[in-house]
């Protein structure tokens, strides 16, 4: 009977036991005892929120820990109205405009270099009237030179960084026929650019307007050492050169095409279409710019329009319409329209010749262009809107200047008088330019406007070992000891 007792108290004490812990464990469940962020305690599953990077994600305070959250499958989330309820978590959906970053360069065989000096210039000036004046005028004078006849587009930018680089190999009166084109000495130009480009730097990661510029000097390999120490530390103080070692070979012509592709963003994919055996260097330029309206055209308002060619043919364009009250521009030859890019740094300027009285040609237009009459313009702008129309368009340029740059007094940097002995070897048997190969991009839309350019500068020996390439269809034979032919033939790919 003792016996029996001791085991119903014993019974009773573990039933005790159980119950307090069947119960502790119902109130840990219910979630009263523990708070885990980002925990749903109605079933013990982790809610699982997934943020896209650069979104914000905000999660309320919950107000009741008994409440299951709100199910998401709709597409409306009804305010709460419950203190009760528990909001569901919110993500914000404007993700900042991500910032713009190079393409990496990939190379087949070309090495990168550590060439020059990566000090800073000995002499850096801002650009005033003197350069300005100098830039413009090279710029108007290489324009009014280019072929006639159909759309053409230049950076003359891009083109005179590359030719400042190459007049620091000049010497004689190579450099003096470079000079008299660029304007100021060679020393002034490299100071001034040095703070020009300085200043463009602000510019390569604006995710409003972005402008990029890059600098590179391409050496054939075996011959680094020729390359003269002075020429590589001012390509790299005053252009922020970068230097590479290539074989000059076709491996060379898809490495090339490769950075400038890499600089302009994708929106030049092809410089350069081959090289010769005898090249000695390369030196490459390449702008990047892209940037939004402050004011953007409305898209709906585009519509099919009529574009009158100079032959009197007409295609269809789609033409943008929208007010422009940057400035109306308007002098005897010509009508037009600034329009600002986002920061007021950059601006689209757009001159149409006149049809009133007499008809002005579009040849007359371009001769008129200068320093003076284009400044004469913008300051004499007439603040007022102006209703533009204007077609989106999008071109491709590219040509060779070597006979442009010839009409405009550099002659001897093409032949054997080429004076290039600052760069490379000695005046009577170093090398001379054989192509300025520059090729340009835009596109203009509603938005705004995208546009790219490069330049390459490609320099040869000027006399070598006789080269014969079979690049193209050819004739081949086999022949005896005495030249006659026992098998005679032609290979055309």
């Amino acid at each position: 009977m003792k016996n029996s007792a001791v085991k119903m108290r014993v019974l009773i004490s573990v039933c005790a036991v159980c119950c307090v812990a069947l119960l502790g464990f119902g109130v840990w469940k219910s979630g009263l005892l523990r708070k885990n962020p980002g925990t749903d305690n109605t079933d013990n599953k982790t809610v699982k929120t997934t943020v896209t990077p650069g979104e914000a994600i905000t999660t309320p305070t919950p107000t009741d820990t008994n409440t299951t959250p709100t199910p998401t499958g709709t597409n409306t989330t009804p305010t709460p109205t419950d203190t009760n309820t528990t909001p569901t978590p919110t993500v914000s959906t404007a993700t900042p405009t991500p910032t713009p970053t190079e393409i990496p360069v990939e190379l087949e065989k070309a090495q990168e270099l550590t060439a020059g000096s990566a000090g800073e210039p000995a002499n850096i000036r801002k650009m005033d009237d003197t350069m300005r004046t100098a830039y413009e005028t090279f710029a108007y004078k290489l324009f009014a030179q280019l072929p006639k006849g159909e759309s053409r587009m230049i950076s003359p930018f891009s083109v005179y960084v590359a030719l400042c680089m190459l007049a620091n190999g000049a010497d004689g009166e190579t450099l003096a026929q470079l000079d008299e084109l660029l304007g100021l000495t060679v020393e002034e130009r490299n100071a001034y650019l040095a703070g020009w480009l300085g200043e463009l730097e602000a510019f390569r990661d604006s995710s409003d307007t972005l402008l990029a510029n890059a600098n590179s000097v391409w050496i054939h390999e075996g011959m680094e050492s020729d390359v003269h120490k002075d020429f590589l530390d001012i390509c790299a103080q005053y252009f922020k050169a970068g230097f590479f070692s290539a074989p000059m070979d076709d491996s060379t012509v898809r490495d090339v095409n490769g950075w400038v592709k890499a600089k302009t963003r994708n929106m030049i994919d092809q410089l350069l279409k081959k090289l010769s055996p005898l090249t000695a260097t390369i030196l490459l330029n390449a702008i990047t710019f892209d940037a939004k309206w402050q004011e953007e055209f409305d898209d709906t308002l585009t519509r099919d329009a009529f574009f009158y060619k100079a032959d009197g043919t007409t295609v269809t364009v789609d033409m943008m319409e929208g007010d422009v009250a940057d400035g109306y521009l308007e002098n005897r030859l010509a009508t037009g329209f600034i329009k600002t890019y986002k920061g007021g740094a950059f601006s689209y300027i757009a001159l149409v010749p006149k049809r009133d009285v007499e008809e002005v040609s579009l040849d007359q237009l371009l001769a008129s262009l200068s320093p003076e009459s284009i400044r004469s313009l913008i300051d004499n702008k007439y603040d007022t809107t102006c209703v533009v129309y204007m077609p989106k368009y999008e071109s491709d340029y590219g040509l060779n200047l070597v006979d442009v740059l010839k009409e405009l007094g550099v002659t001897d940097v093409f032949d054997e008088k080429a004076d290039l002995s600052r760069m490379i070897g000695e005046p009577e048997d170093d090398i001379c330019v054989s192509s300025v190969i520059h090729k340009t991009h835009i596109s203009v839309d509603a938005k705004g406007t995208q546009a790219a350019a490069s330049t390459a500068v490609i320099t040869e020996w000027k006399s070598g070992p006789p080269c014969v390439i079979l690049d193209r269809p050819f004739v081949y034979m086999i022949v005896d000891s005495e030249g006659l032919p026992i098998f005679l033939g032609t290979y055309e790919g």
